[in-house]
This record gives C-alpha cells, sequence and structure tokens, in this order.
C-alpha cells in the first residue's frame, strides 16, 4: 500500500488589483511544471506554450463573455481573455504555490515604539579626566 500525496488546490486571490473580483483556482505545480514554468517564463517567444501550462493547472475561474456566458478553462477559453489578465494568474498561482504569504492587510498595526526612544537623554557631561588632556 503506497501513499498518494493530495493535489494542493489554491484559490487566488486578486484583491487590490485591477482584476478585483476574479475568481481562480489552480492546483499546485509538481517540480517537474515548476520547472517547466522557469523555462517558458524566460524563453521568447514560449507564448502559446505558457497559456497552454496555465491550461493545465487552472482548475476553475469565474470569467464570463460579453454575452455573460462563462468562458471555459480551456486553451481556447484562456486564449480568448486580456493577456495581463492571464499573466496576473500565473503569478497569483505562482506566488500560492511558492507559500509566499500575502503582504499583511493595510489596516495591521505596526507595532509599537521602542522603549529606547521614549528614554531621556541629556547630554554627556565633559569627564575631568578627559578635559585636561590635550587634544
Amino acid at each position: 500500500m503506497g501513499y498518494r500525496p493530495k493535489r494542493r488546490v489554491f484559490q487566488l486571490d486578486f484583491t487590490g488589483t485591477d482584476y478585483e473580483g476574479l475568481e481562480a483556482s489552480m492546483r499546485a505545480p509538481t517540480v517537474g511544471e515548476e520547472l517547466e514554468f522557469t523555462k517558458l517564463r524566460n524563453k521568447e517567444d514560449s507564448g502559446q506554450e505558457l497559456f497552454t501550462f496555465l491550461t493545465r493547472l487552472l482548475v476553475s475561474w469565474n470569467v464570463e463573455d460579453d454575452n455573460g456566458q462563462p468562458v471555459p478553462c480551456t486553451f481556447e477559453g484562456v486564449c480568448s481573455q486580456d493577456g495581463a489578465m492571464v499573466l496576473a494568474i500565473l503569478d497569483a498561482g505562482q506566488t500560492a504555490a511558492s507559500g509566499v504569504p500575502a503582504p499583511l492587510p493595510q489596516s495591521s498595526p505596526d507595532g509599537e515604539p521602542s522603549p529606547e526612544a521614549s528614554i531621556p537623554m541629556a547630554p554627556l557631561s565633559v569627564s575631568p579626566e578627559n578635559s585636561a588632556m590635550p587634544a
């Protein structure tokens, strides 16, 4: 009896971006897919391969066409969308898979001032020993 690892699926977050309201989920890429993705990102003219790669990982999205009909998570569906949005989905998926936490919300407290900053400091007095020494 062997171990079958569960495939992780990430709910991508587009809050605070130009794509706020977009909902997309992607499965975690395998190590081989991560290596492939890196090669594709660094290769010129990799558009079709990059979008094919995305469709292998894309589980779902809430994208609709101009008539309000759902756009399928297929190569054709991905190709019918704005390239910048598709790249934003890829980037969000890579960020989620890498485990890099999202930035803290703007309402997050930044901590309290260091206690050293509130300790009153008076100028040091000249030591009698130092004042007698020639400069």
